[in-house]
Order: structure tokens, then C-alpha cells, then sequence
């Protein structure tokens, strides 16, 4: 009787060591993703809004170029057709 109790003495310890062990490495485990998880994610954000920045600066050379394009053929089209204005 008295080996029985203390084998499931141990036993119950042994569970309960190994139980706690597993659940504080798990929140450790957790909290380590999720610093990695907000680092990945804010280099997306940059790498994004760099690209997005360069779109921009594209699209807003585009426009002048655009414009000067414009005025030239709308000059062109006066002198042709309009015999100087």
C-alpha cells in the first residue's frame, strides 16, 4: 500500500513537472513570434512605402513631361493651322 501511494505520488509529480514545463516554454515560444512576426510585418510596411514613393515620383515626372509634350504640340498645331495665331 505504501509503494502504491508514493509511485502515484511520483507519478502525479512527474506530470505536473513536465506539464508546467511545456506551457511556460509555449508562452515563450508565442511571445517570441509575435516580435518577429511585428518585425517582418514593419518591413513590409517600409518596403511598400518605398516602392509607393517611387510610383509617385514616376507618375509626377510623367505628368511634367506630359505637359511640355502638350504645350510643344499645341504650339505646333497654332503655327500649322492657325497661321501664327
Amino acid at each position: 500500500m505504501e509503494l502504491t501511494i508514493a509511485l502515484a505520488l511520483s507519478i502525479l509529480s512527474a506530470v505536473i513537472s513536465v506539464s508546467s514545463f511545456v506551457l511556460s516554454r509555449k508562452d515563450k515560444a508565442v511571445k517570441d513570434s509575435e516580435d518577429k512576426n511585428y518585425g517582418l510585418l514593419n518591413y513590409k510596411i517600409d518596403s511598400v512605402d518605398k516602392k509607393v514613393d517611387k510610383i509617385i515620383d514616376k507618375m509626377e515626372k510623367y505628368e511634367y513631361e506630359f505637359d511640355d509634350k502638350l504645350e510643344k504640340a499645341m504650339n505646333t498645331h497654332i503655327e500649322m493651322y492657325h497661321k501664327g495665331g
